[in-house]
C-alpha cells in the first residue's frame, strides 16, 4: 500500500493534502542531462509529480504510485533510446511524435507515429525514445508506473555523450509485452457510457475512453473493455457536456489526478472539516487527490470538454459515494 493510502487507513496525517498545480506556474527544466544540449535532443520537461532528488526546479509533489509530466520538444527533437525500471506511457497532447524502440530479442528498430491523444505503453526492459515529427513545437505527456525516481538506463550508443556514473547496462528481466501491441489510437478507444449507476442522472452523464486498466466502475461489463489491460496505473479521458460530471466519491486505496486537456473543469472535494472546496482548472492544470478524500468534478465550460484522469493503481473497486445512489441500480 502506498504511503498516502496507508496514512488514510491509519488515521495519521496524510502525506499531502489535495494539491492544485497550475501548468503556467511550472518552471520547465531544459537540462536534465548533458544530452539536452545536443541538437536533436533539445526538450523542456514540466513535471507534475516526481523527479530527480534535488532537481531545480523540483516537481510540486513527490511521486508515490506514479509520476507524470509533459515534455515540450521543438521539431525534430526528443529523447534518445533509454529504459526505465517501471512501465512508461506516452500520450500526445499537441502535435505529432514518432516513438521508436529496439526489439528486445533482435534489437531491430521499430517505430510508430502518434497523433493527438494517441497512446503507447512501454514495459520495463525495452529501449525507447521519441522525437517531434511535426513542424511546430510539440507536447508529449508521460506517466511512469512508479513514483520513485531512478536514473534511466541509456542505450550503449550514447556512452560517449554522458558523464561517468550514467547507466548503460540492459535490464536482466525480459519485457512483459511487445510495444507494438500497446498502441491505442484515440479514435479507436471506444467510449463507455455505462460504467456508473449515477451516470443515469442528467448531471452525471459522461463518456469514458478507457485507455489502460479498469476504472472502478459498477457496471464494467455493460460497456466496451479497456483498450489495454491492467498495468501499473489506470487512466482515461472523460468527455462530457457543460455542467455534468462525477459526484462526490472516494477511492480509499489509491491516489487520483485530474487534468483537463480541453475546456475548463471544476474539481471539488470535502476538506478535513467536511466543508466543500473547489478549484477551477484550465487546460493542463492538474489537481491531485490523496486516498480518503471525497472528490468530484464537473465541466465548468460552455462546450464539451475532455478531462484526463489517472489513478495510481489498476483494478480499482467501485467508488464510495458521499450520497446514496442505490435507487438508480437495476
Amino acid at each position: 500500500m502506498n504511503p498516502a493510502a496507508q496514512a488514510a487507513k491509519t488515521g495519521r496525517t496524510r502525506v499531502a493534502p489535495v494539491t492544485v498545480i497550475r501548468f503556467a506556474e511550472l518552471v520547465p527544466s531544459w537540462g536534465l542531462d548533458p544530452l539536452n544540449l545536443k541538437e536533436g535532443n533539445h526538450r523542456a520537461s514540466y513535471r507534475y509529480i516526481g523527479g530527480p532528488p534535488g532537481a531545480n526546479p523540483p516537481a510540486p509533489l513527490p511521486g508515490w504510485d506514479f509520476a507524470n509530466g509533459v515534455v515540450m520538444a521543438p521539431p525534430g527533437n526528443g529523447e534518445p533510446l533509454h529504459d526505465h525500471h517501471c512501465e512508461e506511457c506516452f500520450m500526445v497532447w499537441d502535435g505529432r511524435f514518432e516513438v521508436y524502440w529496439e526489439d528486445a530479442k533482435t534489437r531491430a528498430r521499430k517505430s510508430a507515429v502518434l497523433g493527438k491523444y494517441d497512446v503507447i505503453r512501454f514495459p520495463a526492459g525495452v529501449m525507447r525514445g521519441y522525437r517531434n515529427a511535426g513542424q511546430e513545437d510539440g507536447y508529449l505527456y508521460f506517466i511512469h508506473g512508479d513514483g520513485e525516481y531512478r536514473p534511466p538506463v541509456w542505450h550503449e550508443s550514447l556512452r560517449g555523450d554522458l558523464p561517468p556514473g550514467a547507466r548503460f547496462e540492459p535490464y536482466v528481466r525480459a519485457p512483459a509485452c511487445d510495444p507494438a501491441t500497446q498502441i491505442v489510437r484515440y479514435e479507436d478507444c471506444q467510449m463507455n457510457w455505462n460504467v456508473y449507476h449515477e451516470a443515469k442522472l442528467p448531471q452525471g452523464k459522461r463518456g469514458i475512453r478507457r485507455y489502460v486498466g479498469s476504472v472502478g466502475g459498477e457496471r464494467e461489463a455493460e460497456g466496451p473493455p479497456p483498450s489495454l489491460g491492467d498495468g501499473e496505473v489506470s487512466f482515461v479521458i472523460n468527455e462530457n457536456r457543460t455542467g455534468s460530471g462525477a459526484p462526490l466519491h472516494d477511492h480509499p486505496d489509491l491516489e487520483e489526478m485530474f487534468i483537463p486537456v480541453e475546456g475548463r473543469f471544476a474539481v471539488h472535494w470535502l476538506d478535513a472539516r467536511g466543508e466543500l472546496r473547489q478549484a477551477v482548472l484550465d487546460p493542463w492544470d492538474a489537481c491531485w487527490v490523496p486516498p480518503g478524500v471525497q472528490r468530484g468534478f464537473r465541466n465548468a465550460g460552455r462546450e464539451w470538454g475532455k478531462l484526463h484522469v489517472v489513478q495510481g493503481q489498476p483494478g480499482a473497486p467501485p467508488p464510495e459515494y458521499h450520497q446514496d445512489y442505490s435507487a438508480l441500480r437495476g
